[in-house]
């Protein structure tokens, strides 16, 4: 008999606000795609399905980059100024619907680097461990993948706490997967510089 393996969805949190940019940071391109694009299709590329993409500030510009995507939802989050853990929440009651998914795989939308073959990594870790995370900088964080069981728990975080100081709170239940690329996000001005002399 052929053991089923589990599914696995994706959370792609892009709900953030860009006030220091000038324009939505989910939109700076990287190798020709807006990163929020590139995340989205990352992660269904990596074998996600669906892929839940969490929008907030400036959604009606981010929008039409995701236009296309196949097996991509939209969850809208009216509270993101209040912090990551309501767009957290948002993704998770966006799959409260689909019953047989078996974890969520967390993605920041702007890790450029974290490509499909990273989070292929990590969904193939996924199963008989129930927290799965990427290693680096001898800390664990997102992408991560979270097992149904701590949905709940995941939900009622608040504030500026995600996914990643909740891993740390459970580092003792974390199989982690080392992904150096991780850590490169895109958080200052001078980092869309450096992207773009990437390209």
């Amino acid at each position: 008999m052929i053991e089923k393996r589990p599914k696995v969805a994706a959370i792609v949190l892009a709900a953030g606000g860009s006030s220091r940019f000038g324009e939505p940071k989910q939109l700076v391109e990287h190798a020709g795609q807006p990163l929020v694009r590139r995340a989205a299709l990352a992660a269904h590329d990596a074998g996600a399905t669906p892929v839940i993409v969490v929008l907030g500030a400036d959604s009606d510009q981010i929008l039409p980059a995701l236009i296309g995507l196949p097996d991509v939802r939209i969850a809208l989050n009216s509270r993101w100024e209040s912090g990551l853990a309501t767009s957290l929440a948002a993704g998770i009651h966006a799959l409260a619907a689909e019953k047989d998914v078996d974890g969520a795989l967390i993605v920041l939308a702007d890790q450029p680097f974290v490509d499909a073959h990273s989070l292929a990594s990590l969904i193939a870790s996924f199963g008989a461990n129930r927290l799965v995370a990427s290693s680096y900088s001898e800390t664990i964080g997102v992408p991560a993948i979270i097992a149904r069981e701590f949905f709940d728990e995941i939900s009622r975080l608040d504030g500026d706490r995600g996914a990643g100081p909740w891993l740390k709170d459970h580092a003792g239940q974390v199989t982690a997967i080392p992904l150096p690329a991780s850590p490169l996000d895109i958080d200052k001005p001078e980092d869309i510089a450096l992207l773009k002399g990437l390209d």
